[in-house]
């Protein structure tokens, strides 16, 4: 990968080289069954939404730009607060700003998921821990452009990944599961625990 990480268009030689890297990576997909935790704002508190992936794809995220649906969850439930919570962290925003979260886990079944997390795979893709943990997303996506995390995660939905297992950008110790309900199958799962509880 060239120096200039964070800026890229759509479709330049450079993504397109790291799409077809991606594409060879499905050999090295894994599986997932396990509890993913979750928290949203009181509003998208409903069954429907709560792991639907439509809030991501209308504001973008680390994984997923804009237009792109994806389900940002965590493995643990101090992940999930701390990634919940980041404007306050990042930004310091007062305490009065505050607003009603739901959190909630599912029970899910994946079986062709990219593990980011593993040190090999992000040597695959040409990527430290720190570039993809410490890009600057939101600038390059208010700047008009794809960041790289964005591109792998566009990647990945092209190549069939259910979903990416990725590292947390504020827990150092934390793992975070980005999933693309467009790719799921008939064998996958994603059922809400204590579902009635929601609205």
């Amino acid at each position: 990968m060239s120096s200039e990480k964070h800026l890229i268009t759509e479709e330049t030689p450079e993504v397109r080289d790291l799409f077809t890297t991606i594409e060879r990576l499905q050999v090295r997909a894994i599986g997932f069954s396990g509890v993913l935790v979750r928290s949203v704002g009181s509003k998208y508190a409903k069954q429907t939404d709560f792991f639907s992936g439509k809030g991501a794809a209308k504001t973008g995220g680390r994984w997923n730009r804009v237009g792109l649906e994806a389900v940002y969850a965590s493995l643990d439930v101090m992940t999930a607060t701390k990634e919940a919570y980041q404007n306050f962290i990042v930004y310091k925003l007062p305490l009065s700003s505050i607003r009603p979260r739901v959190m909630a886990g599912a029970d899910v079944v994946l079986n062709k998921i990219l593990d980011i997390t593993n040190p090999s795979i992000r040597r695959v893709l040409g990527f430290s821990l720190e570039e993809l943990v410490n890009e600057d997303w939101r600038g390059i996506q208010t700047g008009g452009d794809e960041s790289w995390t964005q591109a792998i995660g566009r990647g990945c939905v092209r190549s069939g990944f259910e979903g990416i297992l990725v590292p947390s950008a504020r827990n150092a110790r934390g793992k975070n599961m980005v999933l693309f309900p467009q790719n799921f199958t008939a064998a996958c799962k994603l059922q809400i625990i204590a579902a009635n509880d929601l609205q």
